[in-house]
């Protein structure tokens, strides 16, 4: 699957989960897309087990309109990331646009301060399931879920099947 000319933000804070930016990083670029991970207010970011990674540049010199899609990992960071304005602004601006965004795990926190969830269907790890809901979505237990433009999953082991229908998404 060549997505040459795509350009897709993963964001990324302290805390992030490895797996959650790696693992779709990496199937990015083998796909042929411009992964750019985008941090908050400086270069490096350590991942929940301390394994760094550099942002390629901050959300604050970013606007939605150089991506095709966004991709938000879980772990702590989206507790982290969901307090910049910046960043709210950014998952604002490709809802509204209909840019296809991803969200894994605890992600649906960003996601839930975006209020772009009102009226979609979306999972997340079980503990932020009760976010989800108040925050307008309806919740269902699956490995990957498709609603237009937000494909969300639950945890790690779904990454397989996350970047299978984020890939697919991508290339539509």
């Amino acid at each position: 699957m060549a997505l040459t000319g795509k350009r897709v933000a993963i964001l990324v804070e302290d805390l992030y989960q490895d797996q959650e930016v790696w693992y779709p990083y990496f199937r990015l670029i083998e796909a042929g897309v411009e992964a750019l991970v985008v941090g908050t207010n400086k270069k490096e970011f350590k991942s929940k087990h301390g394994y760094p990674i550099t942002a390629n540049v901050t959300v604050d010199k970013v606007s939605s309109k150089q991506f095709d899609a966004l991709i938000v990992p879980g772990g702590y960071a989206p507790d982290i990331l969901r307090r910049y304005p910046e960043v709210i602004t950014l998952v604002k601006e490709m809802d509204r646009e209909g840019k296809l965004i991803g969200a894994i795990c605890h992600a649906g926190w960003v996601l839930c301060s975006a209020d772009v969830l009102r009226g979609k269907t979306a999972t997340c790890f079980f503990a932020i399931k009760d976010d989800l809901v108040n925050a307008g979505a309806t919740y269902v237990d699956r490995d990957v879920v498709r609603d237009r433009n937000l494909i969300t999953s639950r945890k790690p082991e779904d990454l397989p099947a996350f970047m299978r229908t984020f890939l697919a998404a991508l290339a539509e």
